[in-house]
């Protein structure tokens, strides 16, 4: 398995889609701290300007960056052009020798088009397709998976001692090499409590990164994430090019036992309604138990047997 190295600014671990973002933000953040202190210093206007962060935009966002993707020669342009703003603003490098980077491993996967899956109801069952239907890609950091095992939906997927909310409840033993299907986001806040889960703040516990590592605890064998663009906040089309692209993890050792899933998946609402009709169950009913605290996982008498294929560098 051929690894990747990345050089990426002290304490900051970026995959493909946030590099840009965090760095940038980063520079910014503290130019705008050396610019406070300078005016208070001398008793200025901030000396922030609007065309000097416009050409920090322009220049990170040219397509000579080639998307600032991790490994790419755009990345590493990107990278040492943020040391450079910071050796600018005086700053001092917290990595070895006074450095401004930091070597990490990154493992990227990629999943192949040809990944199938197929869900077997009592009665019958049907055979999903890759990017229209589902998306999938693996934690495991090797080029093929294998999965036969059976669907437990899991309402939210959150455990949130602070909100007396726990989705989990029941034996341990239900979730472990399991398929655990969520919703996206958090759960509803109602009248009673407006602020139940930040009100219309999407929460940690609502994100698809806590969902996934959420599964992964429980011993998970994979989670499958249902999609609707309200919930999620962006159309299919966003969760199919970003899941169709190559995706980051920080490579495992041996010595290494973080837990891991080996698939992590999103379904569009449409296959999601076909799925669950093939174990007899009304989406839409289970969607509303799940917004409540009194939900209790559902063991939907489905078995889900997924071909995942992988192309790592």
């Amino acid at each position: 398995m051929k690894r990747l190295r990345l050089i990426v600014p002290k304490n900051v671990l970026f995959d493909k889609r946030t590099a840009f973002t965090v760095l940038l933000l980063l520079t910014l953040s503290v130019g705008l701290g050396v610019a406070q202190q300078h005016r208070r210093a001398v008793g200025m206007n901030s000396p922030i300007r609007e065309e000097a962060l416009r050409a920090h935009i322009k220049y990170l966002s040219d397509d000579m960056m080639e998307g600032r993707g991790p490994g790419t020669r755009g990345g590493e342009l990107a990278a040492k052009y943020i040391a450079a703003q910071f050796e600018a603003l005086g700053l001092k490098g917290a990595g070895a020798n006074g450095s401004y980077f930091q070597p990490v491993s990154l493992t990227g996967v990629k999943a192949d088009p040809q990944t199938t899956l197929n869900i077997n109801g009592t009665n019958a069952s049907e055979s999903f397709k890759f990017f229209d239907d589902f998306v999938a890609f693996t934690g495991a950091q090797t080029d093929h998976v294998d999965l036969d095992t059976d669907l437990v939906f899991v309402g939210y997927g959150i455990d949130a001692p602070e909100q007396h909310w726990n989705d989990y409840k029941g034996d341990p033993s239900d979730f472990k090499n399991k398929i655990l299907v969520m919703l996206v986001n958090d759960p509803p806040a109602t009248q009673q409590e407006p602020n139940l889960f930040g009100g219309r703040a999407l929460t940690y516990y609502g994100r698809w990164t806590y969902k996934y590592e959420e599964g992964a605890r429980r011993g998970a064998a994979g989670v499958l994430l249902l999609h609707t663009d309200e919930s999620a906040g962006y159309p299919w089309s966003v969760v199919r090019t970003s899941n169709g692209s190559w995706r980051y993890d920080i490579t495992r050792t041996l010595s290494d036992h973080t837990p891991f899933l080996k698939m992590r998946a999103w379904m569009t609402d449409a296959a999601a309604h076909r799925m669950f009709q093939l174990a007899g169950q009304d989406l839409d009913a289970l969607r509303q138990q799940a917004a409540s605290r009194d939900f209790h996982p559902v063991k939907l008498n489905l078995n889900g047997k997924i071909s995942l294929n992988a192309i790592l560098v």
